[in-house]
């Protein structure tokens, strides 16, 4: 018995530091999303300055062990849960769904910088956010995986604090963001047109091509 009161111990605690590692580069990736609001070339010239620092061998290596950490252990963390207050069953489902976006992501993004021979700009997320009708998939994909990172963050606070308020501010501050991500994508809805490479990318990976 000590012995799993240990181990679950070093679990919790990679999770909590993979976790804050990952928030650290989400916040600024999610700074650079809100910057196509300017448009994509607002987007792609931050990005490429960002990418100088996280696309450092190093730091890219922390990032994708950061990843596999917290996947790995936020499943063992699951099973090894017994019944759960609300706050924190909605930390669980909010992980559960960040950890299969961040495996299907970073398998994609990965997919597309080593197979396919893409910069994974704008026009790489663009591709699956603008062109029918694979974007009935990837609308709700990128948006969810948004409001999955402010839930579980919010449900975290909750948990450590107890306030209501600043965990229903932090709520409200994933959702709007998630909104705004969306309608900088898509142009309002109206739709950016995507550079032929990536949508026969997105075509053929999603089983049109």
């Amino acid at each position: 018995m000590k012995q799993l009161t240990i181990s679950g111990s070093a679990i919790r605690k990679l999770h909590y530091i993979s976790g804050i590692t990952l928030s650290l580069f989400i916040s600024i990736h999610l700074l650079n999303h809100l910057f196509a609001l300017a448009g994509p070339t607002a987007h792609i010239a931050l990005m490429e300055k960002l990418r100088k620092v996280y696309r450092h061998p190093v730091i890219e290596t922390i990032l994708l062990l950061a990843v596999l950490t917290q996947v790995v252990s936020g499943i063992r963390l699951l099973f090894n849960r017994q019944r759960k207050p609300m706050a924190e069953s909605i930390q669980i489902y909010s992980g559960m769904y960040l950890s299969f976006f961040l495996i299907v992501h970073v398998s994609a993004v990965i997919a597309g910088r080593l197979m396919a021979h893409l910069d994974t700009n704008f026009y790489f997320s663009g591709a699956g956010l603008n062109l029918y009708p694979v974007n009935l998939f990837f609308i709700p994909y990128y948006f969810l995986s948004v409001c999955a990172i402010s839930l579980h963050i919010a449900s975290l606070h909750y948990l450590k604090t107890k306030s209501g308020w600043s965990t229903g501010l932090i709520g409200a501050a994933g959702l709007t963001v998630a909104i705004l991500i969306i309608a900088a994508h898509t142009n309002n809805f109206k739709w950016w047109e995507i550079p032929f490479e990536y949508r026969a990318f997105i075509e053929k990976y999603s089983g049109k091509g």
